[in-house]
């Protein structure tokens, strides 16, 4: 190689650089690898089942569906509705540790399962709520109003034509309708007629059922008239049969008597789900009184 190709040689390596006669590049220094998030499935919707019932108890399957008997154990979804006739009464259980207590003559519903909310419908009747974990709540046919507890426990009643009374039985229950909201303390009561705003009241010491009875205890009549009033709202029974109750608590029912004796019983519930009984005794005589003859003698 000429002296002059190899100055030139020279030249160009020692401006470009040479990766292998040159200092080494130095690299950047290997970053910690981060590991990826664990998988973390989305909580799915509370549970709901029938665990208990007795006497006269019917499931539906969603709307339209035909009722029919229960088998228990029954996981309940949406839109499934349980309802009681007289002396039944069911057990709902909401998640782990919630229940709704179906009493006698009651119609409800499920209406909203989420991750931590059961949301029901009360056509008609009354229920006991305890939250537990999950928080309930409970709207009632008829009215804009929603009784909704995140822990502790209330009972709810509604006659299905638009009186809801609710009563909280432990921690706190917010009452809610389109009229206006009120937060209820263990104790305390409202009730919300229709869409208007939550009314405070108290609970009454006892039950009103006050029944006017026929004075004779004996007759030859086929049935009695009975009146009586009786809390507004409340559910009348007489003789197993519910009476119409009118908005100013007073209520008529006719009884049909057989030959006999024949017990007569009538039963009143209250909006805060107490009772009150009373009962008589009326006996039907139907034979004809007796001919007394009278004979006048001859003169």
């Amino acid at each position: 190689m000429s002296r002059l190709r190899a100055h030139a040689l020279l030249a160009f390596l020692v401006h470009a650089g040479c990766s292998s006669c040159g200092p080494r590049a130095q690299r950047p220094a290997p970053t910690a690898s981060v590991p990826a998030p664990a998988y973390a499935p989305m909580a799915g919707p509370v549970s709901v089942d029938l665990s208990q019932a007795q006497g006269d108890v019917q499931v539906r399957r969603g709307t339209g569906a035909p009722w029919g008997p229960v088998q228990l154990p029954l996981s309940l979804g949406f839109d499934d509705s349980v309802r009681t006739g007289v002396g039944g009464a069911a057990t709902l259980k909401v998640g782990r540790d919630g229940t709704i207590q179906v009493r006698e003559r009651t119609e409800v519903s499920v209406r909203q399962l989420l991750a931590d909310r059961a949301r029901f419908r009360l056509e008609r009747g009354r229920i006991g709520a305890t939250s537990g974990q999950t928080a309930i709540a409970v709207e009632s046919s008829g009215s804009g109003a929603v009784a909704e507890a995140t822990t502790g426990s209330f009972a709810v009643f509604t006659d299905g034509r638009g009186l809801v009374a609710v009563v909280a039985e432990a921690g706190e229950v917010k009452l809610t309708s389109n009229g206006g909201d009120t937060v209820l303390a263990a104790g305390q009561g409202a009730r919300v007629v229709g869409n208007s705003a939550p009314v405070r009241e108290a609970v009454p010491r006892s039950v009103l059922l006050k029944v006017a009875w026929p004075d004779q205890k004996v007759t030859r009549e086929i049935n009695v008239t009975l009146h009586g009033e009786a809390d507004p709202g409340a559910v009348v029974s007489v003789n197993g049969l519910e009476t119409a109750v009118g908005s100013d608590g007073r209520f008529v029912a006719v009884v049909p008597l057989l030959p006999g004796s024949n017990r007569v019983s009538v039963t009143s519930r209250d909006r805060f789900g107490r009772t009150a009984d009373a009962e008589e005794t009326v006996r039907v005589e139907r034979r004809a009184p007796p001919v007394h003859a009278e004979h006048e003698g001859w003169q």
